[in-house]
């Protein structure tokens, strides 16, 4: 009889090291498996998020075809090619030369006379005086904008070539990371349906924990691509006619308005008021005047009454901590980080409220044993007196 209990405990023993053994096997696999696809992560990312954007359409095409998903899968592929892809390519190849060329064109500009010969004249002299007087830590006669500003110019320049090289001679590469792109967008609209049962079905989180996750990263992902990067091409489109009407090169200073329209308050200030402040330099008056009203209304409307609309429902952060997670993402993952870094936030987020729900009872007890601890502190204090009696 005293072997019963032995026996059961060798079983019980030998079924815990066969489930720490197969879970040690999950995890070698499962690292390398990430070590097989982690030089083309961020394209399979790319390509889950355009996927999860388009998959509505998708299924509307599938239904309209009469239910072949290759055909419709197809169709949407190359939909995409016609309408984002061809473009931009046609986009980057004309931006190069132009981005070197205004870049260079500044340096130049600023080398010469720049509009800044009268920094020192007596005109200045109240403001230079007033600088010394109420921000004595501030010495005028050391600051040099001109040199500063060819600096920083000349910077810029040789990071345009740098990155220009960068695309042209690594074409080869980037056109095998687009074919992967389209690779992975077809068996995602055609299987994205069984993967995310099959992900599900391993997960041993409860449904509404996995429709949680899922939900909230569909959101963030179309909420970053249509809430922020189109509203931010609509932003440089809008300002890149202004720009090429004031004889200023549009295609660069455009994308660079695109970019800055994610920074938070700012926003396309950081590229047009400049511009403003040149052609006021140069005393093109209507001009200044012309860019400042057309930015200052349509570029920055555009701004206030597009990306509420798209981003309805959307992301629950607020500006500021998004904001940071892209330059964060771009940080650590480069350009795609403006997709990552948002994810990843917004993944993180979603997991703390997980745990927060999961766990809230022993959470609430322990803020109300800490609120109590609190209270119980403070009368003593208050029946002791303020002298300790």
């Amino acid at each position: 009889m005293n072997n019963v209990p032995s026996g059961r405990h060798h079983v019980s023993t030998s079924r815990n090291l066969f489930a720490w053994f197969l879970f040690a096997l999950l995890l070698l696999s499962l690292y390398l498996s990430y070590q097989l696809v982690a030089p083309f992560l961020h394209t399979i990312i790319l390509s889950s998020v355009f996927s999860a954007s388009i998959y509505p359409f998708y299924r509307r095409l599938t239904s309209y075809l009469g239910e072949r998903p290759v055909p419709a899968a197809l169709l949407v592929l190359a939909g995409v090619v016609i309408l984002v892809v061809i473009p931009v390519v046609v986009f980057i190849i004309g931006l190069i030369p132009q981005a070197v060329a205004s870049v260079s064109a500044i340096t130049r500009w600023l080398a010469g006379h720049g509009g800044l010969d009268g920094l020192n004249d007596a005109a200045l002299a109240p403001y230079i005086a007033w600088v010394r007087e109420n921000l004595p830590f501030i010495d005028p006669a050391q600051l040099d904008v001109r040199s500063s500003l060819v600096q920083a110019s000349r910077a810029a320049g040789q990071t345009l070539l740098q990155w220009g090289t960068y695309v042209l001679g690594n074409t080869l590469l980037l056109f095998g990371h687009f074919l992967l792109l389209l690779l992975c967008m077809f068996f995602m609209l055609k299987d994205g349906a069984w993967m995310v049962q099959r992900v599900r079905y391993l997960s041993p989180l409860r449904i509404d924990q996995q429709d949680r996750i899922i939900l909230e990263l569909r959101r963030v992902g179309r909420s970053v691509l249509v809430g922020g990067l189109l509203v931010a091409v609509i932003q440089g489109l809008l300002g890149g006619v202004a720009l090429a009407a004031v004889g200023i090169p549009a295609l660069f200073w455009g994308t660079l308005m695109a970019f800055a329209s994610l920074v938070p308050v700012v926003g396309t200030g950081l590229v047009w008021v400049p511009a403003v402040c040149y052609l006021l330099l140069t005393s093109q008056w209507e001009s200044a005047l012309f860019l400042s009203l057309w930015c200052g209304i349509v570029v920055v409307g555009a701004d206030s009454i597009l990306r509420p609309y798209f981003m309805r429902g959307g992301v629950g952060m607020p500006v500021f901590f998004i904001f940071l997670s892209i330059l964060g993402g771009v940080k650590a993952f480069g350009m795609l980080g403006i997709l990552d870094g948002p994810l990843i936030l917004s993944f993180t987020v979603v997991m703390l409220s997980l745990y927060g729900d999961e766990y809230r009872d022993i959470l609430d007890a322990g803020s109300l044993a800490h609120s109590r601890g609190a209270e119980c502190e403070k009368g003593e204090a208050s029946e002791e007196g303020p002298d300790g009696t």
